[in-house]
């Protein structure tokens, strides 16, 4: 008994948990040092025991630690990994290990080889944060390229950044605005070696960020974190690239960054589609000279962006100037819904574009006490824009016999200018969550169009020819201002209770002047005679709207809540002086809208959150749907507002799971969205069966909804080198619209048209020091169908398989390169065709450091590339496909320099990230370190 009694203690004894804890900091520095590995090795087989990356301010624990001796080891890229001989003791169940101080620099330690290694993805709290040195692109590579490569990310062929279904409204740079809400500046012309982390997380407005009250005013954006040796001095990237087809790309990146200020000034002109520098594609979009686009883009841009901060004030701030002409191409097949049958339409468009747009936005924030905050934002831009178009289409009806043809032509001319300012004043009355806010915005537009436009359209049933020439004259303006303020109490232990209140008040006033200058009143020289009031129109419209806000918030180590419900009282107003319905006084449309809003935040723990939300929003109608008449460029297509619309109001539902797993280094992610909006603005369609003419009056309808989910999974295998990603999307859509076919208004049809699509991608990545590979695929299906056509789906599959590899070459050169295949089914025809994009690239780099690089690059080699879309609204469905480059290949020059007192761009591979500073892509050129 006594020996069984022993015998149970020691097996207790030996049993008991101890805790090992501490902190990571730089030797130079002393700045903690984050997402550094943490292994406890057991003696004598050096098998791990417990392993973590640190957290915020370089600490980290490893709990449920058995007694034994162990090594501790501590390694990160670009440092001296640490092994620290340990002997753990059920006497001291809580081991501090104190402050351990990493040396820079890396060499090989005689004991062992380890690969450090940066987690691809980490997830702090409602933050997800990619280290840049888990994605390689090429050298010389933009922003845009690093983001393609972060799972769940996409960007479209306007340059629209999507990040697990989210558009990514702004990029910041160390916290801070850049550029304002152009992300596609930051994109094009941010260098990817600049980067050690990449953040992507929502936004609070400047209200919630203070008061710490949730106000549902957010926006998606990604957060950049710059190396830290790249964070004082000058650096640059200059760029000059010329090729067949006369082609060419030159572009400037100059930035200083020195304490707690920096200024950026960026310019750049080519005739490839770009914004911004010549960047390396992805898998998904090859080495194109930019995106597709809508045809092909000759662009001029130049920006300077600063930032200061001071004890007291922050200011920042961006100007912009851009110059785009535009030459597009497009051939577009259509398919218009109408009740139980449908129309089809193919047509071809030759588009010249010329823009200029100038903008410039301001920020100011001054604490001139501990408890006050001041914040000013004003902001303004003007744009001029000088258009021609020339188009061709035919109709036919559902037997396929023809309806039209019409030729058409138009010119136009625009200037729209916009100015706008916030101010808001925040105040502490104490430290216990008391505090008040007072607001005041306005903002002014002012816009003309003067356009020209001719059409000779054939009717085949009618047998007739309808000639039309007109001249239009537009001009818009805007004026609104608001007022507000709000007030929060602590009301008991982690409680607070808001009070909001605010008045908005919004003016607006759009004219449509119509000439018909056929034959009797030629254009320019008579055209005022031919003045049309039955197609002019002059509408003023006047909006107030009271809204009240009552809400509760609670705070807790683990969990944040808030419940809240909104009261918003409208009344519009809107007079129709010019017209057909001239002096026409519409009686004062009065609204109440009343909505809930919910947000629950629960944390496992800081690497895996559960958050749920639901908002209530609601939204005037815009001037333009007021009017009635907004479009008769197009006599085949006449589109008119309803001065009687309704505000509409949406009700969003969204929830957000994320969970990262430091040892494994695997995530799981998964969003979904609801949306429904009641008294949503839609088109009412008219069609004249014997002329194929379409009209549309915008309408309030119920019945709008959608849902997204997303799902995404990545993970490493054993020995860190193989990656493997997958991303699922589903998306489900309902639009709601009438349908009349022939003049009688009694035969109204209500129709539905949903829309489903399902997407799949898989990525497996290998990366060694020689070379990395990353082989892709994916499957998308898309089903459209319109409730009043059953038995007739439009389904179509979008298969897409690729590969790249980045390769490390002698006498420092490198060889980048991708192939990928897409098949389409589905479409109609003549959108079909399979493509096989292959696109090459091999540089070399000299001068002292590296710092030059000359290189040669190729696009579709094999001239295969299109540029295929397929767009679904309640009314019709189109596919349309655009010119593009075409094959061509480019030599650029490329020179890079810095004065930051670090080690300058410094030898790497192909996207290993460049050196020049501590982190992920630091130390010796950026790549991976052994020790």
């Amino acid at each position: 008994m006594v020996l069984l009694l022993l015998c149970t203690l020691s097996a207790f004894a030996q049993n008991k948990v101890i805790t090992v804890s501490g902190r990571v900091v730089e030797e130079d520095t002393k700045e903690p040092v984050e997402m550094a590995t943490v292994q406890l090795l057991a003696l004598p087989d050096s098998t791990q025991a417990a392993g973590i990356t640190t957290q915020k301010q370089g600490a980290f624990t490893l709990p449920k630690v058995k007694a034994g001796k162990y090594v501790l080891k501590i390694s990160y890229i670009g440092f001296i990994t640490q092994n620290i001989p340990l002997q753990l003791s059920e006497k001291a169940p809580a081991k501090n290990m104190g402050t351990i101080a990493l040396q820079s620099d890396a060499v090989m330690l005689s004991e062992a080889v380890i690969t450090a290694e940066a987690p691809p993805v980490t997830v702090k709290a409602d933050t997800t944060e990619y280290n840049a040195s888990a994605y390689r692109v090429a050298e010389g590579a933009m922003l845009e390229e690093l983001v393609k490569k972060i799972p769940g990310a996409e960007v479209d062929k306007d340059g629209k950044i999507t990040l697990n279904g989210k558009e990514i409204k702004k990029i910041m740079v160390d916290g801070k605005e850049f550029f304002s809400d152009d992300p596609s500046v930051s994109m094009k012309n941010l260098p990817a070696n600049m980067v050690e982390k990449v953040k992507a997380y929502d936004k609070k407005s400047d209200m919630a960020r203070i008061t710490g009250i949730d106000d549902g005013e957010e926006e998606a954006v990604l957060d950049l974190t710059v190396k830290k040796g790249m964070k004082k001095g000058w650096i640059g990237n200059l760029i000059a690239g010329y090729g067949s087809d006369e082609r060419y790309e030159a572009g400037a990146m100059v930035s200083r960054f020195k304490d707690d200020a920096s200024i950026s000034i960026i310019g750049a002109a080519n005739n490839t589609n770009n914004k911004g520098f010549s960047e390396f594609g992805d898998a998904g979009q090859g080495l194109s000279g930019g995106n597709a686009g809508s045809g092909i883009t000759t662009t001029r841009s130049l920006g300077v962006n600063f930032a200061k901060d001071t004890k007291k004030v922050q200011v920042g701030g961006n100007v912009q100037y851009g110059y785009s002409d535009n030459d597009a191409r497009r051939k577009s097949s259509t398919e218009t819904f109408l009740g139980e049958q449908s129309s089809f339409g193919a047509s071809e468009n030759t588009s010249r574009r010329k823009r200029h747009d100038l903008r410039v936005d301001f920020r100011l924030e001054w604490r001139p006490d501990t408890l006050t905050t001041i914040i000013f934002r004003p902001s303004g831009s003007y744009s001029k824009t000088n258009s021609e178009n020339a188009s061709g289409s035919d109709t036919w009806n559902n037997t396929h016999d023809p309806v039209n043809a019409k030729i058409s032509s138009s010119s136009s001319n625009s200037n729209n200018y916009s100015l706008n300012g916030n101010l808001m004043m925040f105040r502490r009355l104490n430290n216990k969550g008391r505090n008040i806010h007072v607001g005041a915005r306005f903002g002014y537009s002012d816009g003309e169009t003067d356009s020209y436009s001719e059409s000779s359209t054939e009717f085949f049933e009618l047998d007739s020819i309808s000639d039309i020439a007109r001249y239009t004259n537009r001009t818009s303006d805007s004026r609104n201002w608001s007022v507000s303020a709000s007030y929060t109490e602590p009301v008991f232990k982690n409680h607070f209770v808001q009070l909001r209140y605010e008045f908005a008040h919004r003016k607006q006033l759009a004219q449509s002047l119509v000439y018909d200058s056929i034959n009797k009143y030629p254009y320019p020289e008579y055209f005022e005679r031919g003045y049309d009031n039955e197609l002019s129109t002059k509408v003023e419209n006047f909006y107030d709207t009271h809204t009240a806000d009552l809400s509760i918030r609670g705070i807790h180590p683990k969990m944040m809540y808030s419940a809240g419900v909104s009261l918003t009282p409208q009344s519009s107003l809107s007079e129709t002086t010019i017209g057909p319905n001239s002096d026409r006084h519409l009686p004062q449309q009065n609204v109440l809208n009343w909505a809930p809003s919910v947000m629950f935040r629960y944390m496992f723990n800081k690497q895996h959150v559960l958050m749920f939300r639901y908002r209530g929003r609601s939204s005037t109608p815009n001037i333009e749907d007021l009017q009635e008449v907004i479009d008769i460029t197009d006599p085949m297509s006449l589109r008119y507002g309803n001065p009687n619309l309704k505000p509409s109001f949406n009700n969003t539902f969204s929830l957000y799971y994320n969970k990262f797993t430091p040892e494994s280094m695997r995530s799981y992610s998964l969003n979904l969205y609801y949306s429904n909006t009641l008294n949503s603005v839609a088109n009412k369609m008219t069609y004249d069966p014997q002329t194929g003419a379409r009209t549309y009056r915008k309408e309030n309808v119920n019945g709008n909804w959608n849902a997204r989910g997303y799902f995404s999974f990545n993970t490493p295998f054993k020995n860190k080198k193989f990656t493997m990603s997958s991303n699922a999307n589903v998306r489900y859509s309902d639009a709601v619209s009438y349908t009349t076919v022939g003049k009688d208004k009694s035969n109204q049809e209500l129709s539905t048209t949903h829309n489903f699509a399902v997407g799949e991608r898989l990525t497996g990545n290998y990366r060694c020091d020689a070379f990395d590979v990353s082989l892709n695929g994916s499957v998308n299906y898309n089903l459209v169908r319109n409730s009043k056509q059953e038995n007739s789906n439009r389904e179509t599959f979008d298969y897409y398989v690729g590969g790249n590899t980045n390769v490390n070459l002698p006498w420092q050169m490198y060889l980048s390169t991708d192939i990928n295949c897409r098949f389409k089914s589905g479409y109609t025809g003549g959108f079909n065709d399979n493509e096989l994009i292959w696109n090459a690239q091999i540089s070399k780099n000299f001068l002292k450091n590296n710092a030059a690089t000359l290189r040669f690059k190729i696009y579709d080699i094999l001239k295969q590339q299109t540029n295929l879309s397929r767009s679904i609204s309640e009314t019709q469905m189109s596919d349309t496909e655009y010119n593009t480059l075409g094959s061509y290949f480019m030599v650029h020059f490329v020179y890079r320099f810095n004065t930051l007192g670090g080690k300058a761009p410094g030898r790497r591979g192909p996207g290993m990230g460049p050196g020049g500073g501590r982190g992920p892509g630091g130390g010796h050129g950026g790549g991976r370190l052994r020790f």
